[in-house]
C-alpha cells in the first residue's frame, strides 16, 4: 500500500505544481518593446530590423508608468540624461538590462531620457516595470524643434564648466526652453544641433580640419550626426536619410550663422533656400529665425527672412539680449544659457497656441527622493519580484506537504474501514 500512496503523492505533485509555477511566472515584471506607441519619442529615432530604437542628434523620449521602479529591457547603450517625475536630469551610461530607478512611491510616474551630448546616439530595446504595474498612454502634444550649432547643443568653454561638465545638452538654452514648454504645455521638443555647423557647406577641404563637411541645409535632412567621416559623400551615407514623414514640427527655432565665413549673397541665398525647403517640407510650421548671439552674419539672417516673404517665418533679433561668449569669447557660459532660455521663452509664448495638447510634466524638483541607478555586480537587469529558487522551493514543499496530507487521509480512511 505504501507504493500506492507514493504514486498518488507523485501524481498530485506533478498535477498541481505546474499551476503554481505558472502563477509565479505571471508575476514577473511587465515589459514593452522600444516600438510600443506608449513611448513618446522626440527627435531622430529610428528602428532597426529587430525593433531596437536608435537615436541621433539631441533626441529624447518620455514614458509614463505605475509602480515603484523601472528598468531597461534588453540591449541598450549611449550616454543619456535621465529624469523621473520632473526631477533634475542625471547623466548615466546605458547598459543592457540596467535598472533606471527604484524606490519610487507607488503611483503614476514619468520617465524622461535625453541624449546627453552630440554623438551620444542612444540605443534602447525596451522597458520593464513591477509585476502588476502598467505602462500608460501619453499624448505627444505639439512639437517644437531647435536647429543650431555647438552653442545650441550645449557646449561651453571648460573654464566655464558647471560641476565639471562643459559639454552637455542639459546646459543648452534649447534644452532648458524645450523642457520648460514640456512641463508647462505638454509640448514635445527636439534639437538638431551640431558643433561647428554652418549654413554654407564648407566642403571636404574645410572638413579636413575636423568640421562637418556638410552645411545644416544638408545635415538637417539626415537621421543622425556622423562620428568621423571627413568626406561629404561618406558623411551622407553613414548618417542615413531622415524620413520627414515620421513627424511634422509645429514650430522650428533656428540659430545659425555663428560659424559661417561666406558672407554677402552666398550666405543669404543659402539660408533663404533652407527656409524655403523647410516650408515645403512642413507647410504648417511656424519658423523662428534667431540672429546669432555673437552677431556674426546678423545682416544676412535678416535678409534671408525678408526674402522669404512668409508671415510664418519670424525673425528673433537677439542683438539686445546681451548673451556674450564665455571664457573663449564665443560659447556662452551656463548662466548665459539660462538667460537666453528665459528671453526665448518670453519671445515664443505669444505665438504658441493657447490650448496646446499633451499631458504636462510635473514641475521640476531639485532633489529626487528615489534612486537613479546603474547596474552593479549584485544587481544586473530588470528587478524581478524575487528569486525564482526560493518561491519555487516553497511552492514545491507546500504541494508535497499537501500531497502527503492527502495520502495520509487516504491511509487513515483505509484503516478505519
Amino acid at each position: 500500500m505504501k507504493t500506492a500512496f507514493i504514486i498518488v503523492a507523485f501524481i498530485l505533485l506533478i498535477t498541481i505544481l505546474p499551476a503554481f509555477v505558472k502563477t509565479y511566472a505571471e508575476a514577473e515584471n511587465v515589459t514593452i518593446s522600444a516600438e510600443d506607441d506608449r513611448i513618446v519619442y522626440m527627435g531622430r529615432w529610428y528602428p532597426d530590423s529587430r525593433g531596437v530604437m536608435h537615436g541621433g542628434f539631441e533626441c529624447g523620449l518620455a514614458l509614463r508608468f505605475t509602480g515603484t521602479g523601472i528598468s531597461l529591457s534588453g540591449r541598450a547603450s549611449g550616454t543619456v540624461l535621465i529624469a523621473i517625475d520632473g526631477g533634475t536630469p542625471v547623466q548615466k551610461a546605458l547598459t543592457t538590462d540596467m535598472t533606471i530607478a527604484r524606490g519610487l512611491e507607488a503611483g503614476e510616474h514619468l520617465l524622461e531620457i535625453y541624449a546627453a551630448y552630440q554623438g551620444a546616439m542612444p540605443v534602447i530595446s525596451g522597458f520593464s516595470i513591477d509585476p502588476g504595474a502598467e505602462f500608460l498612454p501619453s499624448e505627444k502634444g505639439k512639437l517644437i524643434e531647435f536647429v543650431g550649432d555647438s552653442i545650441m547643443e550645449g557646449y561651453v568653454d571648460p573654464n566655464n564648466a558647471r560641476d565639471g561638465v562643459f559639454n552637455s545638452y542639459a546646459l543648452s538654452y534649447a534644452f532648458l526652453t524645450g523642457r520648460a514648454l514640456f512641463r508647462e504645455y505638454g509640448m514635445s521638443f527636439n534639437t538638431i544641433a551640431f558643433g561647428g555647423i554652418r549654413v554654407v557647406a564648407p566642403g571636404d577641404n574645410a572638413a579636413a580640419s575636423g568640421n562637418d563637411p556638410l552645411g545644416m541645409p544638408e545635415r538637417y535632412f539626415l537621421r543622425r550626426e556622423y562620428r568621423s567621416e571627413r568626406n561629404s559623400e561618406r558623411a551622407v551615407s553613414s548618417a542615413g536619410e531622415w524620413d520627414t514623414g515620421r513627424y511634422a514640427p509645429d514650430y522650428i527655432v533656428l540659430n545659425l550663422g555663428t560659424n559661417d565665413v561666406s558672407g554677402g549673397n552666398v550666405f543669404t541665398d543659402a539660408y533663404a533656400a533652407f527656409l524655403k525647403k523647410l516650408r515645403e517640407t512642413y507647410p504648417e510650421a511656424t519658423l523662428f529665425v534667431m540672429t546669432p548671439f555673437n552677431g556674426n552674419m546678423g545682416g544676412g539672417v535678416r535678409s534671408a527672412v525678408e526674402s522669404a516673404g512668409d508671415p510664418k517665418v519670424i525673425l528673433i533679433d537677439t542683438s539686445s539680449w546681451g548673451i556674450r561668449g564665455g571664457a573663449d569669447g564665443l560659447h556662452p557660459d551656463p548662466q548665459a544659457h539660462e538667460r537666453a532660455s528665459e528671453l526665448l521663452l518670453e519671445t515664443l509664448k505669444p505665438y504658441l497656441a493657447p490650448a496646446e495638447t499633451g499631458t504636462a510634466a510635473p514641475e521640476e524638483t531639485a532633489a529626487p527622493t528615489y534612486s537613479v541607478v546603474t547596474p552593479s555586480s549584485t544587481e544586473v537587469g530588470p528587478k524581478r519580484a524575487g528569486s525564482a529558487a526560493l518561491p519555487l522551493a516553497i511552492v514545491g514543499g507546500a504541494v508535497i506537504a499537501a500531497a502527503l496530507a492527502a495520502v495520509g487521509i487516504v491511509a487513515v480512511n483505509k484503516r478505519k474501514r
